[in-house]
């Protein structure tokens, strides 16, 4: 894969319960997989971008939260991080 687009490196590593990928947090239990959003533990949620970047961002981050398939408890932890 590294070979074929030299922008992107991927790295194999042993699989884990709980892996991160993108903006996902995926955890395997047996044979059940729970999605989460997953962020950085150094993001800040402020930026000094105009408005209309920051409702873009805020409506993006809206239908991620409704279209994925994460847990009632995860929607309403990311509805509580997103809210203002």
């Amino acid at each position: 894969m590294n070979n074929i687009h030299t922008c992107s490196e991927f790295t194999l590593t042993d699989e884990e319960n709980n892996i991160t990928y993108l903006d996902l947090s995926i955890h395997r239990n047996n044979n059940d997989i729970h999605l989460c959003i997953y962020r950085k533990p150094t993001q800040t949620d402020t930026s000094n971008h105009p408005l209309e970047h920051k409702l873009a961002v805020y409506n993006f981050y809206i239908n991620r939260m409704r279209k994925l398939p994460i847990t009632e408890q995860a929607k309403q932890q990311e509805w509580n991080i997103s809210s203002p």
